[in-house]
């Protein structure tokens, strides 16, 4: 199961609409499969999002069904979720807790490149995971360093990246032309199953389509987890 989630990217979604969720549960009740229909009017890349952590976390397996551990952590009050959140969360990130890392130094520079490297993610997707795991530490009594705590989002945007380009070919004169002639750096793909969810979120896409899309993100996950399993 470690082998798994070291090689499989972890919780992406915001923290807030995985509590929510959580939340929306305790106040109902607890579904036998856990799919996009029980979100209700969230939006898809929020619902594929949420389902990604809740597998990752193992809290639910591959077709959706909910662990007894996961019926705990939602019927748990506000208090008593923290101790539970934080078993989930020491055993889902082992690299973090089992390795050589120390979260009570390490700074947010180190954090990025151990996310980078471990689990093969760029760009904004290693702001996403750093926000979930912070927010999650926090609730869970975790302790982490006052870096990694204050860390903010590294992940710039193209439109910076164009500023930036413009103001130094002004600055360079008559070498402008030459510059503006190469092509611009690339930024760092994120991995095709992200992508994928936030395309889910774009407003002219019918139900089907969603589906759709959503059979191939769960199709390049367990793609990803089979070569992992086969390179151990």
């Amino acid at each position: 199961m470690n082998d798994k989630r070291k090689k499989t990217s972890p919780p992406y979604a915001t923290f807030a609409s995985f509590t929510n969720f959580l939340n929306k549960l305790r106040d109902t009740s607890v579904p036998d499969r856990i799919d996009p229909s029980v979100f209700g009017s969230a939006s898809g890349s929020i619902s594929y999002s949420v389902i990604a952590s809740l597998k990752y976390l193992n809290l639910i397996d591959d077709e959706g069904t909910p662990s007894p551990r996961f019926g705990t952590l939602v019927k748990a009050t506000d208090e008593e979720r923290k101790a539970l959140l934080r078993e989930v969360i020491e055993e889902s990130y082992p690299s973090l807790f089992r390795g050589k890392i120390d979260l009570q130094t390490i700074s947010a520079g180190q954090f990025d490149e151990h996310i980078r490297e471990e689990f093969q993610v760029q760009g904004s997707t290693v702001d996403k995971i750093a926000s979930f795991f912070i927010a999650a530490a926090n609730m869970a009594g975790i302790q982490i360093s006052p870096y990694l705590a204050s860390r903010k989002p590294v992940a710039s945007s193209p439109s910076s990246r164009k500023s930036s380009r413009q103001r130094r070919d002004g600055n360079e004169g008559s070498r402008s032309d030459l510059q503006s002639s190469s092509p611009p750096p690339s930024a760092p793909a994120k991995a095709l199953e992200y992508q994928l969810i936030d395309l889910m979120s774009e407003p002219d896409i019918d139900e089907t389509v969603k589906q759709s899309i959503w059979s191939l993100v769960q199709y390049l996950t367990a793609r990803k987890s089979k070569s992992a399993a086969g390179a151990d």
